[in-house]
């Protein structure tokens, strides 16, 4: 029996209960201050520098450079604000780019009269070399690219974007969002081209509100409080939560195999029970990450779908859950409608299991079969 199947991993993550219990032991056992003398202090900046650290290993760079923040978010506008510089000039982003990096790109706008310009994405979401060359000028400073997109799964060629980055606007520099690929993707930051590279721990089975920063230069911090995190933002930091940063991405890698199992036995499935489904994005392979299925069912409202398919204990998304309620800006900038059909974002995670696909599989049909009869 299943009481739900969740497949919207690609907005948050089911955490993990030994990640929690972790996180509970810390707390309890090392709750102090990690600015303290004492050896509570010591103890809880002992574990901090270590979680430190781990994700310096997992990134491939030096734990000095990398600042925990509350999430993705603050993360990405931390590197864009704090990579600005005192003079204007020119920022660029992917046109499918997260809020994220649209919000803080628009806030320098409009306090500090920076100039946008949105880079066009190919028909798979895909940043081109082209488009790249066409749209960078010497005048630009900020270059915003992600490497998985959040809606369709799409992964960017970042060294192509370094590389382009360099040669074309070589005072820029290259801040990549990387909170759907950390723990998906190998990457290397010593090695990648990046300067700032931001992640995130509740898509990897992680808790919420628990981020980090890496950069290769330093920072204007936009929080200095009480000069913590080198001085880059202020505030007293959670050990159990850096912790739990560092523990869920190593968790993640040993799964990969699996999840992508997963996803490929669905699709399978779901073609052969819907035959006229497309997929929206990049084909299976190396340009795709492996959790991710984005399809388009045709004549039918995808909402109604989305709707359906909770009733009947089966969650799934439209798109990001940070556009809620407005049809997609990803799917806008692939030429895509309202009126092409019902667009579903199926996300798998390390929770799901075998059998829970021929439900869902059973239960997408139904739901398909039981609307087409109202809206055709």
């Amino acid at each position: 029996m299943f009481n739900s199947i969740y497949l919207d991993n690609g907005a948050t993550t089911p955490p993990d209960p030994d990640i929690l219990k972790g996180m509970i032991a810390l707390q309890t056992e090392h709750y102090g201050n990690t600015s303290s003398a004492h050896q509570l202090g010591i103890n809880a900046r002992k574990t901090l520098d270590n979680a430190r650290q781990r994700l310096g290993h997992a990134l491939g760079a030096k734990a000095r450079d990398i600042t925990f923040t509350g999430g993705g978010t603050e993360a990405i506008t931390l590197a864009m604000i704090g990579s600005a510089g005192d003079s204007p000039g020119r920022i660029a982003y992917s046109e499918i780019e997260h809020s994220a990096v649209k919000e803080a790109a628009r806030w320098l706008k409009d306090k500090f009269n920076w100039d946008i310009d949105e880079i066009p994405v190919g028909l798979d979401g895909r940043v081109t070399e082209n488009a790249l060359r066409d749209t960078l000028t010497t005048e630009t400073r900020l270059v915003a690219t992600m490497m998985v997109n959040n809606e369709i799964g799409s992964i960017n060629d970042i060294g192509m974007v370094s590389r382009v980055v360099r040669a074309t606007a070589p005072r820029a520099r290259l801040i990549v969002d990387a909170v759907q690929g950390f723990g998906k993707i190998p990457f290397s930051a010593s090695h990648l081209g990046a300067d700032c590279i931001a992640i995130a721990a509740h898509k990897l089975h992680g808790p919420k509100g628990c981020g980090a920063l890496w950069s290769r230069h330093e920072l204007h911090p936009i929080a200095k409080g009480g000069g913590q995190e080198f001085g880059r933002r202020g505030g007293t930091p959670s050990i159990a939560l850096a912790w739990a940063l560092a523990e869920a991405h190593e968790r993640q890698r040993h799964d990969a195999d699996y999840i992508e199992m997963l996803r490929d036995e669905l699709w399978q499935s779901l073609r052969a029970r819907l035959p006229d489904i497309t997929l929206t994005g990049c084909p299976f392979g190396p340009t795709r990450i492996y959790n991710n299925i984005h399809i388009c069912i045709p004549g039918l409202p995808t909402e109604p779908v989305i709707n359906a398919l909770s009733s009947a204990g089966v969650f799934v998304s439209g798109g990001s859950a940070c556009s809620s309620g407005r049809f997609s800006a990803v799917l806008e900038a692939l030429g895509r409608r309202p009126e092409d059909g019902a667009f579903l974002r199926l996300t798998l995670g390390r929770f799901n299991r075998p059998d829970e696909i021929p439900v869902v599989v059973d239960k997408l049909a139904a739901v398909v079969q039981e609307l087409r009869s109202v809206y055709e």
